[in-house]
């Protein structure tokens, strides 16, 4: 009878779990989180803050929500992914800039030159009113809820093959390879270089071979596709922020509850900031920057260079953004300069 009775409670104890296994699977909300980035959170910022995302929201729900990453474009590149999660089919999206510029074309204000001047100053004015009026503007226009602005590896620089860029004129004639962003093409343009949009994929042997001459990234892009290799001079002109978006369906988000909501805000926040940490420790690294200059030389734009450069670019940019985006562009250019202004007063830079 006693044999029995335990093989009974333990047949019970079995059922209970995986009774509870199965609610607990079967009834938890599934956040599909995708990126464009590998799949390496000490490599990659959009990595790192999607497994600190998933960590906080899995926790925090005890459970109840369920974040499943997908890396490295598995689920299509950033076009397909934006438009899965404006359907509803992708939850969450951590967009490159080119990716949410396909439904919300007004971003292409924030690709003006020169404008910000330090990462302080960056993570300030997209932390503040400035960053709050993008989201309201892009739930507005879209659908879509933007919780935080990501850093995907700081500033964008120069390289080239054919000589150290040190002022304007050293950029003319230059075939610089660009996403294919009006934005940045008229920006190559405005300094007298060519702009030839490559797939990312196509870059290195481009350089290579040399269909163009050199491309603008962040030192974290340069690093992973050993750009380094193909690529004779840096130049350090931090002349555009590069930003990464952390999206989610708005009809999803609307879904949970208050406290769930809380959770996935919280977790955005220091997502956020796991992103802009790892950014900086990559660069600083013996992989980022050290790495670079022992096969590359390295030069720094003086800010007397940074000005003649601004001089030229930010009327041109302003000029593009009136012709393509008209007055609103205008309006949310003008909001964005006005915004680095006051950061860089109340940060005294």
């Amino acid at each position: 009878m006693n044999k029995l009775f335990k093989k009974s409670s333990v047949l019970l104890s079995v059922f209970v779990f995986i009774a509870s296994f199965w609610v607990t699977t079967s009834f938890a909300k599934v956040i599909k989180l995708a990126h464009v980035d590998p799949a390496n959170a000490f490599m990659s910022a959009d990595h790192a803050a999607a497994v600190v995302f998933k960590s906080m929201v899995e926790a925090g729900t005890n459970g109840e929500i369920e974040v499943r990453i997908y890396a490295q474009s598995q689920l299509g590149n950033a076009r397909d992914s934006m438009a899965m999660l404006k359907t509803g089919a992708l939850e969450a999206f951590i967009s490159p800039a080119g990716g949410l510029t396909t439904l919300f074309p007004l971003l292409g204000v924030i690709d003006t030159p020169f404008a910000i001047p330090n990462m302080s100053v960056a993570w300030d004015v997209y932390d503040g009113w400035f960053g709050d009026k993008l989201k309201k503007m892009i739930l507005d226009k879209t659908g879509i809820r933007l919780l935080e602005v990501m850093d995907q590896g700081g500033f964008f620089h120069f390289t080239n093959n054919k000589r150290p860029v040190t002022k304007l004129a050293d950029i003319k004639g230059i075939k610089f390879r660009t996403m294919t962003m009006p934005s940045h093409i008229s920006f190559f343009r405005s300094m007298g270089a060519t702009a030839i949009p490559i797939a990312w994929s196509e870059l290195y042997t481009s350089l290579q071979t040399g269909v163009v001459d050199g491309q603008h990234n962040p030192f974290a892009p340069i690093q992973s596709a050993k750009l380094f290799e193909v690529q004779k001079y840096l130049t350090l002109s931090s002349h555009m922020w590069s930003t990464h978006w952390l999206l989610v369906n708005d009809k999803w988000f609307a879904s949970l509850s208050a406290e769930q909501q809380k959770v996935v805000r919280n977790a955005s926040i220091v997502a956020k900031t796991a992103s802009r940490a790892i950014t900086k420790i990559y660069e600083s690294s013996e992989k980022g920057l050290p790495l670079i200059m022992k096969s590359m030389k390295v030069n720094a734009l003086s800010s007397a260079a940074k000005d003649e450069f601004a001089a030229v670019t930010i009327p041109a940019m302003t000029e593009f953004i009136k012709e393509t985006l008209g007055d609103e562009g205008v309006a949310l250019q003008k909001d964005f300069l006005k915004a680095i202004r006051e950061s860089r007063q109340k940060l005294n830079f």
